[in-house]
């Protein structure tokens, strides 16, 4: 009879050890960063009244990492399709951030692409386009 409950106690005990590490395998889940969110203050039709237009960036989702966030802008011109060369990148960790879109040619149509990204994971990233001119 000592032997049965020996037994079951080592059982018990044996189960109860191979359940606290989870079904990964006994490793901790990595954190989610929370998708990344954002808003422009610039909409579609915007007009500059020089080659350079400002926008702010306003990021509304939580700050995705302590490393913070990459804002990328890209700019081409509707009349010919050409990529206007931009400023780099800008890494930050503040929630809002103002770029500066330069080379806008006159009297072009542009449509201008801001990319924000985690910097800890690239891959988490969200972009708004929109259109401006230089008149």
């Amino acid at each position: 009879m000592k032997n049965i409950i020996l037994l079951l106690f080592i059982l018990v005990l044996l189960n109860s050890c191979s359940k606290s590490g989870g079904s990964s395998g006994g490793g901790t889940q990595p954190v989610q960063e929370p998708a990344v969110a954002f808003s422009i203050d610039a909409s579609n039709a915007s007009v500059s009244p020089g080659s350079t237009f400002q926008v702010t960036v306003t990021l509304t989702s939580a700050l995705p990492s302590s490393k913070g966030i990459n804002i990328v802008a890209s700019v081409t011109d509707q009349t010919n399709n050409n990529a206007l060369t931009q400023n780099t990148a800008i890494v930050s960790t503040s929630t809002k951030n103002t770029i500066t879109l330069i080379n806008l040619p006159e009297q072009h149509w542009c449509n201008a692409t801001i990319k924000v990204s985690s910097v800890a994971t690239p891959s988490n990233t969200a972009s708004q386009s929109f259109t401006v001119v230089f008149k």
